[in-house]
């Protein structure tokens, strides 16, 4: 064949996939909504799979089920790797596997984000160990790029067994509630060891995962609003480990005050919501919850400081949990990945009580949390709004365990553990000899409030730097953020 034969063969062979590009399925759709508007560019378009067949055969495709390359996402470069549930349900081959390990080799090699497209029915049989050795190595893949790069899952169809590691090996998964899921075996397997009929939405949907799992970071109404969330969390990251380079223009007054936090202050015993003291406190509109719905007593998410992104860990029940403490170090190392500054929130008075909470690991839990915050090399900026109390204070705001900067409302008590507790041990036999022992035991907790536990005398003592006002708090906060920043 001569270079003009060939060259007309190419022609054709072109543009027939050029064709079949050009129609309008699902995963070349799901590209397209995603990445700015003819910024991609496809890489292995012609692979196709090879390995060990057993029973039957299939037709080979081009592409092998899955598309990848780059483009970007309001300028910024990204790599991207789309199953196709059209070409075999989106299933797993070696070949199918290999494209996905390349592109994120190159993410790391540019040090840009990779996002996954998932959607697949798991691996294919046929091709038996090679197959199996092609997953393999794509969640090895995705582990060695672990805390190199962002790694977003973006999770459209059912994903079980191996499938679902390599959505639940990325830093960020996200689903919608419309067809998505996720489960270590698949809802016939557990519909058979059952036996009976289960939803698979039961098993592993959105659902499942933002509420009792906590693995799914956002979920989004459909897939077209779950590529919005994509887009909008991708804001908040960096594009690799080395973090941001230069914080984000923003309209918001870094000197901004907000009087409704004095008010929050004064009614605080009467009940408040700790998510309005962040938005408060936080450039407006910036703040982004993650996994809202899991273990809501702790909150998680990113915001924005004066335009630089900031990790939020805050406490919205007075007792932390197993899971809540589970949540907390999941964030703490997402942000020792990415360089993001820690800024918490307190008001607790320690972890739960009971008989349950302690054979279900409470203690190994806390004493994780504790360990991620010592082992934390970020900056750390602690705000003690209300009680922060034994171990909870010591977890979440002491300088001890690596908080750099700790500024305290007047409302703020610090202790072993709650006056009303202390009062009671300490000055019992007082309470007991007094002629109004209900009276007397008020007044010895006021008295231990005030010469023990007040932000007062933590502030006297120098493990406060600073007790302010609280409609103050968002100027303070971003000038330490600056200082801890700069000093880096």
């Amino acid at each position: 064949m001569g270079s003009r034969e060939k060259m007309s063969a190419y022609v054709e062979k072109r543009d027939a996939l050029d064709a079949a590009k050009a129609d309008n399925n699902a995963c070349r759709q799901r590209i397209r909504q995603l990445l700015d508007e003819d910024s991609f560019v496809e890489l292995d378009s012609l692979v196709e799979a090879r390995g060990l067949s057993f029973g039957f055969t299939r037709e080979p495709v081009a592409g092998d089920g899955v598309v990848t390359g780059y483009g970007t996402i309001d300028g910024r470069l990204v790599y991207v790797a789309a199953q196709d549930p059209d070409v075999y349900g989106g299933s797993i081959g070696h070949m199918h596997a290999e494209k996905i390990c390349k592109a994120v080799e190159l993410a790391c090699t540019a040090q840009v984000p990779f996002i996954g497209l998932y959607e697949t029915g798991g691996a294919r049989i046929e091709e038996g160990v090679v197959g199996l050795e092609g997953l393999g190595h794509l969640l090895a893949s995705l582990e060695a790029a672990s805390g190199e790069i962002p790694l977003i899952a973006a999770v459209f169809g059912p994903c079980a067994g191996g499938a679902a590691y390599v959505a639940a090996l990325s830093d960020f998964v996200l689903m919608s509630e419309e067809n998505s899921g996720l489960f270590m075996n698949g809802p016939m397997v557990i519909s058979g060891i059952e036996n009976k009929e289960i939803d698979p939405k039961v098993i592993g949907g959105a659902a499942v995962h933002s509420k009792e799992t906590g693995l799914a970071a956002l979920v989004a109404s459909d897939n077209a609003a779950m590529i919005g969330e994509l887009k909008m969390l991708l804001g908040y990251l960096p594009d690799s480990a080395d973090g941001f380079i230069y914080p984000q223009d923003t309209d918001d007054d870094p000197n901004r005050t907000d009087a409704e936090l004095d008010d929050i202050a004064a009614d605080l015993d009467q009940g408040y919501d700790m998510r309005q003291v962040i938005r408060s406190v936080t450039d407006t509109g910036s703040f982004l919850e993650l996994s809202p719905d899991f273990a809501n007593g702790m909150i998680c998410g990113m915001a924005r400081l004066d335009g630089t992104t900031v990790a939020v860990i805050a406490n919205g029940e007075q007792r932390l949990d197993k899971k809540m403490s589970e949540k907390a170090v999941q964030m703490i190392r997402l942000c020792e990945r990415f360089r993001l500054p820690i800024l918490t929130f307190t008001d607790a008075e320690g972890f739960v009580i009971g008989l349950e909470a302690e054979k279900g690991g409470l203690l190994m839990a806390g004493a994780s949390l504790m360990r991620a915050m010592l082992n934390s090399s970020v900056p750390r900026i602690g705000l003690i709004v209300g009680k922060a109390t034994g171990t909870a204070y010591l977890t979440m705001s002491s300088k001890s365990c690596g908080t750099d900067m700790v500024y305290a409302w007047p409302t703020a008590e610090i202790a072993i553990t709650n006056a009303d507790t202390a009062a009671h041990i300490i000055y019992r036999k007082e309470i007991a000899a007094s002629e109004d022992p209900a009276n007397a035991r008020n007044e010895f907790v006021d008295r231990y409030a005030q010469e023990i536990a007040s932000a007062d005398v933590a502030a006297k003592l120098g493990h406060v730097d600073e007790v302010i006002k609280p409609s103050a708090s968002r100027p303070r906060l971003i000038s330490a953020l600056n200082m801890l920043t700069f000093a880096e």
